[in-house]
């Protein structure tokens, strides 16, 4: 049987548009505005009026017009869409002339999800999220829209054609740990980076004491510059977060954990243990020094849209912890003891900046004598990667942690690993050291892990277990 997705979804699209539209034509009026002269503009204007419009009159005609156009479009592609099965495989029939047939086998199937977005809450329907078992944590890209009964029965449906329990709709559940409106800004304020900011306003101002007999127009724009850099993303970020993450709650239940979460854009996901393939806690420099940690999992199955990452915990202090591991993901518990890199990695980290050191060097006549100051950073930057950089194994996990002032701890199981290899570096064979590199399935840029530098036996030894 072919089920056609709800109709809102033409509102949905027109919505969007409405939006293309509205920046286009800003964009139209300030070209213009820049590029006509005053004279130009009042005569463009006059022959619009001459035609029984006022400007604005008409620039709402000729939007009503495009909406119109837009809305047959979107209801001829609604029409001709159909979501079907066969034995094995969900089918996404897409078009009457030119037809897109999409066929999503069954068992490639990781995860299928509901969000519901502001308008989506409003009309009363949800997002039927599907996401496919790959490296690249591939998504079906089309929205499926249907009415909020429909989503779920259908998401049942997938899941007990894939051999799988139906899922329950009961949308509210108890967390794991209590996450109140504070914790969620906390977490966005913990989740700034500011290293990267840090590292930003350092170089800014060494080039800047470079450059101080530029004129003043020139000093205003580089003054004005770095604070756009600095400021509009870290405003950006601090205000997508907190809606985000509102409301946040995480429970395992049998073998998924089950996750809520959002104000505008609402997410229900329940994420497989099975499809987790990494685990990583994570810690940004101030929510060291506060004593804060925080969970994400590597898994198929989220796509990504969700920032190519999948947290299961806010920021929490260290006595939750262990909550975590051992009532949310007890498979990642252990008692590892991480080991140190060898003493001569300390040589090799040194030499490998040799051309960082020339750059500064060569740098001085233009930042007067300032650059000196990056050699002893970059020495500083070469030890504390030799201090912080460690690795550790058992029977069931590997242990990779890694970070100078950003800490990230990730623990990886065998029988998750797609990969192990054995990289060597440039000066390796001089100093005899070698790193392991570690993917699993997951978002492309976050399912490969390095170790720092390590003696061949050791990396060998990790790679011979996978092996095994």
């Amino acid at each position: 049987m072919k089920t056609r997705m709800h109709p809102s979804i033409i509102l949905e699209r027109l919505v969007n548009s409405l939006l293309v539209i509205i920046v286009l034509a800003f964009y139209i009026v300030t070209q213009m505005l820049d590029d006509f002269s005053a004279e130009n503009i009042n005569n463009t204007i006059s022959v619009i009026s001459s035609l029984g419009f006022s400007t604005f009159t008409l620039g709402f005609i000729v939007i009503v017009l495009l909406l119109i156009v837009f809305g047959i479009f979107f209801f001829i592609a609604w029409k001709n869409t159909y979501l079907f099965f066969d034995n094995e495989n969900l089918i996404i029939e897409k078009g009457k002339i030119f037809k897109q047939v999409t066929t999503i086998h069954l068992s490639d199937i990781a995860t299928i999800n509901i969000t519901r977005n502001i308008l989506e809450k409003i009309l009363g329907t949800s997002n039927l999220k599907i996401d496919l078992n790959t490296s690249n944590s591939v998504t079906f890209k089309g929205k499926l829209v249907f009415k909020e009964d429909k989503a779920y029965e259908l998401k049942n449906e997938i899941l007990l054609r894939m051999g799988k329990d139906a899922g329950n709709k009961e949308e509210d559940f108890d967390s794991l740990i209590d996450y109140s409106s504070q914790d969620v800004f906390r977490h966005m304020l913990l989740s700034i980076d500011i290293v990267a900011i840090l590292f930003i306003i350092i170089v800014y101002f060494i080039v800047l004491m470079g450059m101080m007999e530029t004129s003043q127009t020139a000093g205003v724009i580089f003054t004005i510059i770095p604070i756009l850099i600095i400021i509009v993303p870290l405003l950006w970020s601090v205000a997508k977060t907190y809606p985000s993450y509102f409301n946040f709650k995480v429970i395992r239940e049998n073998n998924q954990i089950r996750l809520s979460y959002g104000a505008l854009t609402t997410y229900k996901y329940n994420l497989p243990i099975s499809k987790i393939n990494a685990v990583i806690i994570r810690q940004t420099l101030q929510a060291r020094i506060l004593g804060y940690y925080n969970f994400e999992v590597v898994n198929a199955g989220i796509s990504e849209q969700e920032e190519e990452k999948t947290i299961i915990s806010l920021y929490i202090k260290s006595h939750n912890v262990n909550k975590v591991l051992e009532e949310l993901i007890p498979e990642y518990q252990n008692t590892i003891v991480l080991q140190n890199q060898p003493k001569r990695a300390l040589g090799h980290y040194l030499v490998a900046k040799i051309l960082w050191i020339a750059i500064s060097l060569v740098l001085i006549p233009f930042t007067n004598y300032f650059s000196l100051l990056l050699i002893p950073l970059i020495v500083l930057i070469a030890l504390a990667q030799y201090k912080t950089k460690q690795i550790g194994k058992d029977d069931n996990l590997i242990i990779i942690a890694d970070g100078i002032l950003n800490k990230k701890v990730t623990l990886i199981k065998y029988s998750n690993i797609e990969l192990v290899a054995i990289k060597q570096k440039l000066f390796s064979p001089i100093f005899g050291t070698k790193v392991l590199k570690i993917n699993v399935v997951g978002p492309a840029t976050n399912s490969s892990f390095e170790s720092g530098l390590f003696d061949k036996n050791v990396v060998m030894d990790i790679a011979k277990q996978y092996q095994e």
